[in-house]
């Protein structure tokens, strides 16, 4: 939420909340110690959310970090409301959420050590912004690093006629869902309308609809159609947070500094530059940026670029890269194919493909680096070689400390230093996370410990996942859903025909319970069960 429109339009139509992994203190925790400096302690760390919405980003991490402080506001009372609702419900104790104005916060706070503003740069008044970074500036722990997402040009260049056509058609329309649907609708007009021979504007337009259509009403009702998206270049943004004593330390999304998407002549253009900021500005030129999410820490903390191996030995490290070969060797050094939905990977040096199947295993549970590069050796039956040869064990170790941090470059692993604790296995007496349940109950995404958003959309699951309270055991479980579909409540899980017998549907049934709790599981939505 931002303090850019009157609080009325956002109490009517909510800006869509939810968790934010790249905001969490332990992401930005990692970045910091990626790039040479030394982050607050996350366990004790205190964390300001500025445009905090319901707290569905802060709620999971003040439950992950119970002896942390963590401090939210926001211009919209009932998000407010909402949210302190649910921190009530949960007991949580850490957490304080304030209905209050950007441009009111921070008269008697002490420091903080992770400060996040995402969604609110660019979209609220210049006095505004000034403030915020006056806040990262003045209540900024000496080591504290501050999240601020905005969006860019030069890519909004190419937005703006589409945004200007969408909030000229709908100037005088007030019911917010009405203002969406003529905002599409104008879109559309002007895409079915454009002459043959104006390719270029054709194509922007068409591309632009492309991307609305794939936006939820709300989101494009608080982006595209706000009364303020104040996009900015790099350079400028960087420039302002000088002028308050801020330095750019990298983007959230790491793999978005990396030249991987740029050809080799272009890369090589690159590194000739001496200027950091000069070569961001660069790559969102070539890239036509519209968004950025940047780090900042303050201007006498010594940042150190060159990216390392070793550096990787400090972090836990997951990954969905799965195998191509449901037996992949392991042993020798022949290539085995790994992917995710976009990416696919060659790799045949032993112990790294040890690796990447182990961590696959266990995903997305996060495993530190001597316990994967430990598993790895035995996996890649390298481990004996490892003792006797002191040479060949540093080796190995490197082999996977580069992998690491081309994977992270890559975007196909991640790497922290924190990780909310959950149970991979559901148990005997599986039993839902509470901020998933009060979710999950009013019909909302449900926020994952790790900040993932999972909608439950599909009967079954969402019933099973209730019913999981921690004192039903599996076999209870398999008889309630079986006594709901046989009464017909679920009748998708039935098959066409006969009903079948009682034998065969409980069978049925327990299969379906089997795959939905282990989904769950994957998830990260079961917590440690202490009563069974």
């Amino acid at each position: 939420m931002t303090d850019a429109v009157q609080p009325s339009e956002y109490d009517q139509v909510p800006y869509p909340c939810g968790g934010q992994e790249q905001t969490h203190p332990a992401h930005l925790a990692t970045m910091a110690a990626l790039f040479g400096l030394t982050p607050p302690p996350l366990a004790t760390c205190r964390v300001l959310e500025l445009g905090c919405g319901n707290g569905s980003n802060l709620i999971p991490m003040a439950r992950a970090l119970p002896q942390a402080t963590f401090v939210g506001i926001d211009l919209s009372e009932r998000q407010i409301r909402v949210g302190q609702s649910e921190v009530s419900a949960l007991q949580i104790q850490n957490l304080d959420l304030r209905h209050q104005n950007i441009l009111d916060f921070g008269k008697a706070e002490q420091p903080f050590d992770y400060i996040i503003a995402h969604g609110v740069y660019s979209w609220v008044p210049d006095p505004v912004r000034k403030r915020l970074l006056e806040i990262c500036s003045r209540l900024l722990s000496s080591d504290g690093i501050a999240y601020l997402s905005y969006n860019t040009y030069p890519g909004w260049h190419l937005r703006n006629p589409i945004r200007d056509m969408m909030r000229f058609h709908t100037q005088h329309i007030a019911d917010p869902k009405r203002r969406v649907a003529q905002a599409m609708a104008m879109v559309n007009f002007v895409a079915s309308s454009i002459p043959s021979h104006l390719q270029v504007h054709r194509k922007n337009v068409e591309t632009e609809l492309t991307r609305l259509r794939e936006l939820p009403a709300d989101y494009l009702l608080h982006d595209d159609l706000a009364e303020i998206n104040q996009p900015f270049y790099f350079h400028e943004f960087v420039t302002d947070a000088a002028a308050h004593g801020l330095q750019f330390l990298a983007e959230a999304d790491f793999r978005a500094m990396q030249d991987s998407r740029l050809s080799a002549e272009s890369r090589a253009m690159l590194r000739q530059l001496d200027d950091l900021h000069i070569m961001e500005q660069y790559r969102d030129f070539i890239l036509n940026a519209a968004f950025r999410q940047t780090l900042l820490c303050h201007h006498d903390q010594p940042i150190d670029r060159r990216l390392h191996p070793a550096l990787m030995e400090q972090f836990l490290a997951s990954s969905p890269l799965r195998c191509k070969s449901a037996t992949p060797n392991l042993t020798e050094s022949v290539e085995e194919e790994f992917e995710t939905n976009a990416i696919t990977l060659s790799l045949s040096e032993p112990l790294v493909k040890a690796a990447v199947v182990i961590m696959k295993e266990h995903h997305p549970q996060a495993l530190p680096f001597e316990v994967l590069f430990e598993a790895a050796l035995v996996r890649s039956q390298t481990k004996q070689r490892a003792l006797s040869d002191p040479r060949y064990l540093q080796d190995q170790r490197r082999e996977l400390g580069e992998l690491l941090l081309a994977g992270y470059g890559a975007g196909v692993l991640k790497l922290q230093l924190f990780q909310p604790t959950f149970c991979l296995v559901p148990g005997e007496y599986p039993q839902l996370d509470g901020f998933a349940r009060l979710r999950i109950e009013a019909n909302q995404e449900a926020t994952t410990p790790l900040l993932d958003n999972i909608r439950f959309d599909e009967p079954f699951g969402r019933q099973l996942a209730l019913l999981c309270n921690g004192r039903r055991s599996r076999s209870e479980l398999v008889t309630e859903m079986t006594e709901r579909v046989a009464r017909g409540e679920l009748p998708k899980e039935l098959p066409e025909g006969p009903i079948p017998d009682p034998e065969t549907l409980r069978n049925m049934v327990a299969e379906r319970v089997t795959e939905c709790l282990d989904r769950i599981a994957r998830y990260a939505l079961f917590v440690p069960n202490e009563k069974h």
